[in-house]
């Protein structure tokens, strides 16, 4: 999720992730070795293919220790041939998710993978709402055929143990999840798929063409107290680009300045969010940078009298601090809970004024563990959970409450 206004310029972006996951299940047939299927009921997509017909011929990428390496575009040539297995997909979110789906399949399993396999996604998170929804999906699906194929260990990290560096299968999951966020958005930055992969938070900088893209790891971020209140209202994030990069345009230096304090206000988090505690006075400096943030980003012209209604009723409630995420111009925005005002009262009221507007919200935290394992040993402790009972989840609150990463303790993480 999306701290700083990441796409602008190439100053640096905070993105942290989210406790709300994107959760696969991965179902075998016994009685079928032919077919694939997708399933994503959130989105009503289901789709089989038969795994034989799939463009095996046409992968064609570096190797190193066995293991498949993305190329640093998307192969041209298995684009073409996967295009005939998509023609039958009517919407944008049902073909980008299938191409996504097909693309890292056919590019990081082989042929010998078994067929009879049924991959069900499930979202806790508003899809299309700026929050790195396709990213976390692109994750769930790289890290299973990743696995599916030996290409990463067991998971074994439980949600308690810190990490001092990044794991080669983290980066192998990465790797592959940001090619499945090209299928879905063309040109992404990179920094949802990383943070979906790894957890806690990064800084990301992204530099002209010729250069790569700088990213930072915060990986032991402690957990922040956030309310997420999604206002429902799309956006359209071309426009909302476009006429950021107007106003540069038109007023260079006035707008540089602007872009100037944004940068300045994610180094000052930075320094912040890397200490392994957050005491008072941090904690405080932090709302402050999130205030400044989003009065910026009005001033860029990338906010909605939706989002500013968000952040009026918090305000009015001494909430915490509150700022538009992702895009801006509808979508997401935050807010940093201040847990000396925060009360069941003060909350039951702030929600009933949502649910007035027709927002929804709620209570959530920023950092934690990235991409996870749920082995079928370990689902054994919750009981065995077939296609069915994982399609029939009514809400994101049935679904963590049965096998989330919050009430199941043998999650493990690379």
């Amino acid at each position: 999720m999306t701290i700083q206004f990441p796409f602008v310029t190439s100053a640096p972006a905070i993105a942290a992730a989210l406790s709300l996951r994107t959760y696969l299940l991965v179902a075998k047939d016994y009685d079928d070795d032919e077919t694939i299927t997708l399933e994503f009921p959130d989105i009503e997509l289901t789709h089989t293919w038969k795994k034989s017909d799939l463009p095996w011929h046409l992968v064609n990428h570096g190797q190193q220790q066995n293991k498949p390496l993305p190329k640093d575009e998307l192969d041209t040539n298995l684009v073409e041939g996967l295009n005939p297995f998509l023609t039958s997909l009517a919407t944008h979110l049902h073909y980008s998710s299938a191409y996504a789906f097909l693309y890292l399949f056919v590019s990081i399993c082989s042929k010998n993978v078994p067929g009879g396999l049924t991959f069900t996604v499930r979202s806790t998170l508003p899809i299309g709402a700026g929050l790195g929804s396709s990213a976390s999906v692109s994750v769930c699906l790289a890290s299973a055929f990743a696995y599916l194929s030996g290409h990463v260990r067991q998971a074994s990290l439980s949600i308690d143990q810190k990490t001092l560096k990044d794991s080669e299968d983290c980066l192998f999951i990465d790797s592959w999840s940001f090619m499945g966020e090209k299928c879905i958005h063309g040109n992404p930055s990179g920094i949802d798929n990383a943070v979906a992969t790894h957890g806690g938070a990064v800084m990301f900088q992204r530099m002209e063409e010729s250069m790569p893209s700088v990213r930072t790891s915060m990986r032991n971020l402690p957990p922040l107290n956030l309310l997420l209140t999604n206002t429902k209202v799309p956006r359209k994030t071309a426009n909302l680009v476009a006429g950021v990069s107007n106003l540069v345009t038109d007023y260079p230096k006035t707008s540089g300045l602007i872009l100037e304090a944004m940068e300045s206000i994610a180094r000052e988090a930075y320094n912040l969010m890397i200490r392994p505690f957050l005491d008072q006075d941090s904690r405080r400096r932090l709302m402050e940078l999130i205030r400044i943030n989003h009065g910026l980003l009005v001033a860029l012209g990338v906010s909605h009298p939706s989002l500013e209604r968000v952040k009026a009723l918090c305000d009015q409630l001494h909430i915490g601090e509150t700022k538009l995420t992702g895009a801006g111009g509808g979508g997401c925005a935050i807010t940093l809970l201040d847990e000396d005002m925060l009360t069941d009262v003060r909350f039951a009221e702030l929600k009933k004024k949502f649910d007035t507007e027709g927002f929804e919200t709620f209570k959530t935290t920023l950092g934690g563990k990235g991409v996870g394992l749920l082995t079928p040993t370990d689902a054994e402790l919750i009981g065995i959970l077939t296609t069915e009972d994982f399609k029939a989840f009514k809400n994101r609150d049935q679904i963590e409450d049965s096998i989330g990463c919050s009430s199941v303790d043998a999650w493990r993480y690379w």
